[in-house]
């Protein structure tokens, strides 16, 4: 597992240099390397992490690099968007390594056993989780290609960012898929967990509900309330960063690598 993840390390560290090259003035590789590097990577990255539970601080954050390199995959193949990479490769490849720090070995709940149905909820709330960064990374670019334009610059940033059409259709579209697959995720826990007949912890409620509430407020905020563009790619920023510090201030509360918070 530690070189099937040392692997997947190195290749996501090289679609992350891939990425930033042209922005060093070093010319980019072609469409075809920036899929194949990070799609061997997703590869060899499937294969360790079929062999862990998904419990634990350890294998938890590596679920959530390889559905970032995933979902980096189906922007560059659907969407023609490269630039995401820019933001989720090194990510990716921060968290597989922070895993790697933390020790990859089954949790405390894996101990005990796990359900197919405990399964689903952690790949359904991490796959959420990971759908509220790609939100994150569209409204990033977005942002920087409004200021590309509005100062008529038209450098690298306008060359290899998508239009702000696509980025802007990009964000809603990961925001929308987000919010039904936490609702289910989080559905899903707490039915393992009254099944068991185990509480919920404290920490873990709080910060699901709040991530629930912060999606479910983005994902209204452009379906009711019409929000697009540069309204849009704040509200996402500010409910990411909300979510991440949130989670940052209850795990300060409750240390420990042996569940994800």
């Amino acid at each position: 597992m530690p070189t099937l993840h040392l692997v997947a390390l190195g290749l996501y560290g090289l679609a992350a240099a891939l990425a930033l090259a042209p922005f060093a003035g070093l010319p980019s590789l072609s469409r075809r390397w920036s899929v194949a590097l990070p799609g061997a990577g997703a590869l060899a990255h499937g294969m360790a992490l079929a062999q862990l539970t998904p419990a634990g601080l350890a294998p938890i954050l590596s679920l959530l690099a390889l559905f970032l390199i995933v979902l980096q995959l189906c922007c560059e193949l659907l969407l023609r968007a490269t630039a995401v990479a820019l933001f989720t490769a090194p990510l990716a490849a921060g968290l597989v390594g922070l895993a790697l720090l933390l020790g990859l070995a089954p949790g405390v709940e894996a101990a005990a056993g796990s359900t197919v149905w405990s399964v689903l909820h952690v790949t359904l709330s991490v796959l959420a989780i990971a759908l509220l960064a790609l939100a994150f990374v569209s409204a990033a670019l977005y942002l920087l290609q409004f200021r590309e334009l509005k100062t008529k610059r038209f450098g690298q940033v306008f060359q290899l960012f998508p239009p702000l059409e696509r980025l802007d259709r990009l964000n809603y579209g990961a925001l929308a898929v987000a919010f039904p697959a936490l609702t289910v995720g989080l559905l899903f826990g707490v039915g393992v967990r009254f099944a068991a007949g185990v509480d919920v912890a404290p920490a873990q409620l709080v910060w699901g509900s709040f991530t629930w509430v912060v999606l479910g407020w983005a994902v209204w905020a452009r379906v009711v309330r019409g929000w697009a563009g540069r309204r849009a790619a704040f509200m996402s920023i500010a409910g990411f960063a909300a979510v991440v510090l949130v989670y940052l201030a209850l795990k300060l509360v409750e240390p420990g690598r042996e569940r994800f918070l």
